[in-house]
């Protein structure tokens, strides 16, 4: 974590926000919108430039991190329906990401402006940062995702996601804590079957993952529910249910498992190649978090 956190501090202070030709991802699913923007002289954007954008000078008050993360990370008043799990996966934050002005300018190439602007503040315009979330998300962001490398390398390119996502949650929740890579779970998982990816609280498994190279990404995700213990989730189970993901490439997919061998999607299959599923992705983890926290401590009540 530290390693990732030097990275993204790096790459943030750097305002490595604009991909090089051999860095971008294929014009076919990274096609940016004929859009112009040039700096008002508060800071703001606005239209009919293409010059580069660079932040006003400006102070950081005290940052507000612990605070912001005990909102962003917060348990839902209710365990959501499996049926709307889709929707509450992308419902917007309960509080904004800040992030540097030259990244949310770069990102207005690719997103709509309404979707930015409720997911994201702007640093230089609030005057706060989270210093360790706003780099991690901001690396996230930018990350170059390549499809012909190991299985290790590809799993290093979606650990930026989840280690600025749930790295971050697992600092501020006021819980035990754990996350584990390809290791054995003894709450929910049959024995010497490992997920490759593990979020647990207070020892109570609350999310994983299958990951491989390459594939049929729905053909991965049946190894969340082949790897689980008959009896795990629903009415008598340790958890109403379980949620997931599966990746395949830079190809990623939520499940719900709610019964034996049972599990229905609950996203769309983003690809880590474009700009918008990246942001999608971030949402989808702060609420995967939030869902979690809920699921668990309504069975530990």
């Amino acid at each position: 974590m530290d390693r990732l956190d030097d990275i993204s501090r790096k790459l943030s202070q750097l305002a490595l926000h604009n991909l090089d030709d051999k860095d971008t991802p294929k014009r076919d699913t990274l096609a940016p919108k004929n859009k112009k923007h040039t700096d008002s002289e508060d800071g703001t954007l606005s239209d009919d430039s293409e010059k580069t954008h660079v932040g006003p000078s400006y102070r950081i008050v005290e940052p507000k991190e612990k605070e912001m993360c005990s909102v962003l990370f917060s348990p839902l008043s209710n365990i959501p329906n499996r049926e709307e799990l889709s929707t509450i996966l992308l419902q917007k934050p309960e509080i904004k990401i800040p992030i540097h002005l030259s990244t949310y300018s770069w990102l207005q190439t690719y997103i709509d402006d309404d979707k930015l602007e409720d997911m994201f503040d702007i640093v230089e315009k609030v005057g706060n940062i989270c210093p360790k979330l706003t780099p991690r998300v901001e690396t996230a962001l930018q990350v170059n995702v390549f499809n012909d490398v190991t299985e290790g390398m590809q799993q290093c390119f979606i650990d930026v996601f989840l280690m600025g996502i749930v790295g971050t949650a697992q600092e501020y929740l006021e819980m035990d804590t754990k996350i584990n890579r390809n290791a054995n779970e003894l709450s929910m998982t049959k024995s010497k079957c490992r997920p490759d990816y593990l979020l647990m609280l207070n020892g109570q498994l609350v999310f994983k993952g299958e990951e491989k190279k390459a594939g049929d990404v729905r053909r991965i995700a049946l190894e969340l529910v082949d790897k689980m213990i008959p009896g795990s989730v629903g009415k008598d189970g340790k958890l109403d249910y379980l949620l997931g993901y599966a990746t395949a490439g830079s190809r990623v997919l939520f499940e719900c498992i709610y019964a034996d061998r049972k599990m229905s999607e609950c996203s769309d299959i983003l690809n880590l190649e474009r700009v918008a599923d990246r942001v999608s992705l971030l949402i989808i983890m702060i609420n995967v978090v939030r869902v979690a926290c809920t699921l668990y401590k309504a069975k530990s009540q």
